[in-house]
C-alpha cells in the first residue's frame, strides 16, 4: 500500500539554503530504516524552512532501497507518526 507523506525538498541549484514542501508517495516495502532528523529541526529554528511549519515540528529521514543503491528522503513528522502511516496494520480487506 503506497503512502502519501510530505517531503522537505532542498533547492540544490541555489547557493542559498532554500527548502520547500512537496507531496511524495512511498512504498513501505522499500523502507530499510527510519531515524529522527535533528538537522532539520535546527534548520526550522534558523528560519530556513517554510513559514507554515510549527516550530515544534519534528522530521524523519527515511532510508529506501533502490536495488544497488539507496535514497534518503526527509519527511515531516516524528519517527513514530511516520511508522504508523507506513505500517498501519488496519488494511482494508476486499470482501
Amino acid at each position: 500500500m503506497i503512502t502519501k507523506l510530505v517531503e522537505v525538498h532542498g533547492d540544490t541549484l541555489s547557493r542559498a539554503r532554500t527548502y520547500s514542501l512537496r507531496e511524495v508517495y512511498v512504498n513501505p516495502d522499500h523502507v530499510v530504516a527510519m531515524r529522527p532528523d535533528n538537522r532539520m529541526v535546527n534548520m526550522l529554528k534558523e528560519g530556513y524552512l517554510p513559514d507554515e511549519l510549527d516550530e515544534r515540528q519534528r522530521f524523519t529521514t527515511i532510508h529506501m532501497d533502490r536495488g544497488h543503491s539507496g535514497i534518503d528522503i526527509t519527511v515531516v513528522g516524528d519517527v513514530e507518526l511516520i511508522r504508523e502511516k507506513l505500517f498501519n496494520s488496519k488494511r482494508l480487506l476486499k470482501g
